[in-house]
């Protein structure tokens, strides 16, 4: 069976964001017609290795073996975009099932810097796998979902803030506000998550206009907030968009380690997961 997926397309000056209700509800009709799992999980690798620094590749795929492994207690996190990525691959991987989801994310806190923030942003891709993703209402589902759970945070206070940074993050991209009002110091969006979620809000239905935005991004957190909006827009849509200009050599790997992972996932794959392999030719 096959069907026709409608594309819109609009071109506008970074800034002048329109944000009429109606307009945002058709491109949601239009852009969310059921995309497959496997396409997601495409895209989700595809945007992580556009996003991560060229020489990842081995990294990604030794994180998502512990991931889809469950060896998490084995997992040495080097930095922020480690634990960006792991927890990008449990939202994912575990996306079937929420409290699995939950279960990790918290279970990660233990021997990492993992906090409220990751359980957003693994919640947030879950969510898209299940095409359960809604832009406009997605932050106000998080905020009554974490509202009723004390326990997501080492500190009540932190999840409080990181609920706060949410809903800030909101009521800018309602109000159209630009990229340098809404990360002004000690009034704006201080958080990677925050800042990950202002950039897909004002744009969910382009990753590459959601990418090159945060390529200006005005914070120190750059690397990883454009890591993280990237793979959320990639896991929403279900692909990246126009490819032409990108490294086809990335492009191909994220490919096939997105089949290779949905194979594994679906229980039809019993192979080792191998993201670099010489003997693979480019993919049309």
């Amino acid at each position: 069976m096959s069907c026709k997926i409608w594309r819109v397309v609009r071109v506008r000056p970074f800034g002048a964001h329109s944000h009429n209700p109606f307009r945002i509800a058709i491109l949601e009709f239009m852009l969310l017609i059921q995309k497959s799992l496997k396409s997601r999980f495409r895209a989700i690798w595809t945007s992580i290795l556009l996003t991560t620094p060229s020489n990842y590749a081995d990294r990604l795929e030794s994180v998502t073996k512990l991931v889809v492994n469950d060896s998490l207690s084995n997992l040495e996190l080097i930095n922020e975009i480690d634990l960006a990525v792991v927890t990008i691959v449990i939202g994912a991987y575990w996306h079937q099932d929420l409290q699995e989801v939950r279960s990790r994310i918290l279970a990660l806190q233990s021997h990492s810097n993992a906090d409220i923030q990751e359980l957003v942003l693994a919640y947030a891709i879950a969510l898209a796998c299940r095409d359960d993703l809604h832009p406009r209402s997605f932050t106000s589902q998080i905020c009554h979902d974490f509202n009723n759970r004390k326990l997501l945070s080492r500190d009540p206070a932190d999840q409080d803030n990181c609920l706060r940074q949410l809903q800030l993050a909101q009521k800018f991209v309602d109000q159209g506000a630009s990229m340098i009002t809404s990360h002004i110091l000690n009034s704006g969006l201080s958080q990677a998550i925050a800042s990950s979620l202002y950039y897909f809000l004002n744009t969910p239905h382009c990753w590459h206009i959601v990418n090159q935005r945060t390529q200006r991004h005005p914070l120190s957190n750059h690397p990883q907030v454009t890591l993280q909006s990237g793979a959320i827009a990639s896991a929403y849509l279900g692909g990246i968009g126009n490819t032409e200009k990108q490294n086809q050599e990335l492009l191909t790997r994220g490919v096939i380690f997105g089949d290779q992972l949905w194979a594994k996932w679906a229980g039809v794959f019993n192979g080792d997961l191998m993201l670099v392999d010489d003997r693979l030719t480019p993919h049309r």
